[in-house]
């Protein structure tokens, strides 16, 4: 399965997310699941990139994790970021066997 912990500030605002694990769905190379996810973050991450926010993103491949953290939130970002989430708990919903969210803080 998927964990997907999405770190939350006092105001309710995304500071972080860690993605880490396998779904499961199907072998590696042919998981629509982990597809779903992975693309999900490498657009996100890439459109906060090119729009020159302030983030950090690290990827474990060999441990299977991905770290996103907000340097500093702007409405670019937190745009961005709720759609992410918003995407992630689509897929969640379709599979959830497969994907788990967790929000923690706020």
């Amino acid at each position: 399965m998927i964990k997907v912990d999405v770190y939350l500030n006092k105001n309710f605002k995304i500071k972080s997310l860690k993605l880490s694990g396998h779904s499961g769905y199907d072998e590696i190379g042919k998981d629509i699941v982990c597809s779903a996810v992975s693309t999900t973050m490498y657009v996100s991450v890439g459109l906060l990139e090119k729009a020159g926010c302030d983030i950090n993103f690290i990827e474990h491949p060999k441990s299977v994790k991905m770290q996103l953290s907000i340097n500093k939130h702007d409405q670019l970002t937190e745009l961005v970021l709720e759609n992410l989430v918003e995407t992630l708990e689509g897929i969640e919903i379709q599979y959830p066997d497969n994907l788990k969210i967790i929000k923690i803080g706020g």
